[in-house]
């Protein structure tokens, strides 16, 4: 009889460690796809402001100097000359972004899948005797949300705050 008896708290025991471990793991679980969701809206929250900055660039820079554009942008990458116009061209961004998708299987197995793109901008500055005329941006700029967000590395020191 001692024997059942032990033998029934033994199975009690191990019974209750592995309900306890389910619950463990299944919170493990919930907490890594909660964790890995807000950080994707971090890194989307940084990016839609890049792109709000780029975009307003492409107004406010229209009317600098060139000296005021080498100032803050540095030494384009190629330059060119067309006829009155001139052409001042930067790159910049190189940001990877990489896409995830988190899914449980069961409470002790998750599935995480992901590609990678390389993103950056080619920014082009067009300027008539020495004024900034318009601004170009091309290359796989951003997002389908965030376009042209990796040109803000470019010209993020020619704009006030």
């Amino acid at each position: 009889m001692l024997t059942t008896a032990s033998t029934r708290t033994n199975n009690s025991a191990s019974l209750h460690c592995q309900l306890v471990m389910r619950s463990v793991k299944e919170i493990f679980m919930k907490n890594i796809i909660t964790i890995t969701v807000v950080i994707m809206l971090t890194v989307t929250g940084c990016s839609f402001q890049r792109a709000s900055l780029a975009n307003r660039a492409q107004k406010e820079l229209v009317g600098m100097k060139k000296i005021d554009l080498l100032s803050c942008a540095g030494v384009p990458h190629r330059q060119q000359q067309s006829d009155d116009l001139e052409f001042l061209t930067y790159t910049g961004g190189g940001d990877s972004v990489n896409v995830g998708v988190a899914s449980a299987t069961s409470p002790s197995t998750a599935i995480v899948t992901g590609k990678s793109k390389r993103r950056y901008c080619e920014a082009t500055f067009i300027l008539k005797n020495g004024i900034v005329q318009k601004v170009k941006y091309q290359g796989r700029t951003g997002g389908l949300l965030s376009k042209d967000e990796q040109c803000a590395f470019i010209i993020e020191n020619c704009l006030t705050p």
